[in-house]
């Protein structure tokens, strides 16, 4: 569909316009713009699903996401607000149906790897863009979060582009500064081990001087730079970045994350609902008075939807695990990519959150075009393709 291959070129980057732009302005006329552009994309997304669904079901993850929506959509009736429990769903199933549909237009040739790079250098500009406005403006200090976890989601495309650091360093060096100027301590230490990660693994698959040189170069780039914005923001994040915040022992850690989530397993070993969990959104009822969601997948799958979230997430991993032994088969630079993809998935999970955010299909969308890869790669080894 016409329409829906420029909504995914242009209507992606206005998107993450639209929501800076509401943010900054606190213009409630402008967010809804960006939600009716987002609701109106999941109804093409739903659509072009039953068109294409022949071809759907052929992608590795199918059945696995669609099982990890189905069970998540039955829990919305346990929720103490079902028309808010709808609307969370419908986010989780915006990058669901979104990975099919990349995979469907990949497979058919109409909206290939390259094109959907087009649209993560756009929003990577727009991200860093925005980024330096709220640190030079100031605002930096009233949303230091800006877009860290958004370039973090879409990284592992630059770098999968990036052959080894040996392309697009401008972009790697944007990225990079999109999320350390924030010191967003999440997702600098996710960005780091992926680089780090990736650097290994593409050495390992194919040693250069070219590669060693590169990727030396860009490490270095991403410490000096962190060093810099870090003593830039000194005063801001004294409390943020000192010892006891990274004391596990400590309560008051990961800015109280860790007896958040102590007081969340307590709760939910000490109850009556081990199994089948509290119910939809219920970690963000926890407290009276004041509505805050567990920050995490993992305690919050385990808090609102017990053993069985816990499952639903480790069918995920499982299955990301085994595509990537598929995947590494191929002895190419990027065959370690599922497995970056993965680490940054994981910590993510962890002390954050990813499942209910539309902006997960970043983060996922390499699965369907290194699926296809894969499909190439197995065809010329059986001699179907010359």
């Amino acid at each position: 569909m016409k329409l829906l291959i420029t909504l995914i070129r242009f209507g992606f980057p206005l998107l993450l316009f639209t929501d800076f732009t509401s943010n900054i302005l606190s213009n409630v006329a402008i967010l809804n713009v960006s939600r009716g552009l987002r609701l109106f994309i999941l109804i093409l997304f739903v659509i072009e699903n039953i068109k294409y669904y022949s071809i759907i079901k052929k992608f590795y993850f199918f059945k696995t996401f669609a099982l990890f929506a189905f069970v998540l959509f039955l829990y919305i009736f346990t929720d103490r607000n079902i028309v808010e429990g709808i609307w969370m769903f419908l986010k989780l199933l915006f990058w669901v149906l979104g990975l099919n549909v990349l995979f469907a237009y990949a497979y058919i040739g109409l909206f290939k790897f390259s094109d959907f790079f087009k649209v993560i250098k756009t929003v990577a500009i727009i991200a860093f863009g925005f980024t330096i406005y709220f640190y030079v403006s100031g605002y930096i200090e009233d949303d230091y979060n800006v877009a860290a976890y958004l370039v973090l989601s879409f990284y592992p495309v630059v770098l999968y582009s990036s052959n080894a650091f040996t392309k697009n360093r401008l972009l790697l060096l944007l990225c990079m500064i999109s999320v350390f100027i924030t010191v967003k301590r999440g997702a600098v230490i996710a960005f780091s081990l992926a680089s780090i990660l990736y650097y290994i693994g593409s050495l390992y698959s194919s040693f250069s001087i070219k590669k060693l040189f590169f990727g030396i170069l860009i490490l270095s780039a991403f410490a000096f730079s962190a060093i810099y914005f870090i003593e830039q923001q000194s005063d801001r994040l004294e409390d943020r970045l000192s010892t006891e915040q990274f004391d596990i022992s400590n309560e008051r850690a990961g800015s109280g994350r860790v007896g958040a989530y102590t007081r969340i397993y307590e709760a939910w070993y000490n109850s009556d609902n081990i199994i089948l969990g509290f119910g939809n959104q219920e970690d963000s009822h926890r407290n009276r008075g004041r509505r805050t969601h567990a920050h995490s997948d993992i305690f919050g799958f385990l808090y609102n939807f017990g053993l069985v979230g816990i499952f639903l997430i480790l069918f995920v991993y499982r299955k990301i695990i085994l595509f990537h032994f598929k995947y590494r088969k191929f002895k190419e630079v990027n065959r370690f990519m599922v497995l970056v993809l993965f680490v940054i998935l994981v910590l993510v999970n962890i002390y954050s959150g990813l499942f209910y955010l539309t902006e997960t299909i970043y983060l996922l969308s390499l699965f369907p075009y290194l699926q296809i890869r894969a499909m190439r790669y197995e065809l010329i080894n059986s001699g179907h393709v010359r």
